[in-house]
């Protein structure tokens, strides 16, 4: 997906942290996916001042829903 940063599978964890694609700030972020896109992500800021710039996203669905969200995102990246 355009303007989605790959890694790779984690081995274990069913959390993501995530550097933002975009210079908007964490929150706002997470509020623009979660109203345009549907996808509840939290924003780094919710861990502490550090955590500006990335947010966490869990791996906690089957992969095919996760994979939706991703789509998601990247439509959201892409009408910006």
């Amino acid at each position: 997906v355009t303007g989605v940063q790959t890694c790779a599978l984690p081995i274990c964890g069913m959390y993501l942290w995530a550097p933002m694609p975009t210079g908007e700030p964490a929150e706002a972020f997470a509020e623009r996916l979660l109203a345009k896109a549907a996808v509840v992500v939290t924003p780094g800021t919710a861990y502490g001042p550090s955590g500006e710039g990335f947010v966490r996203l869990a791996l906690t669905l089957p992969r095919d829903r996760i994979a939706e969200g991703v789509e998601r995102i990247g439509a959201v990246l892409a009408a910006t």
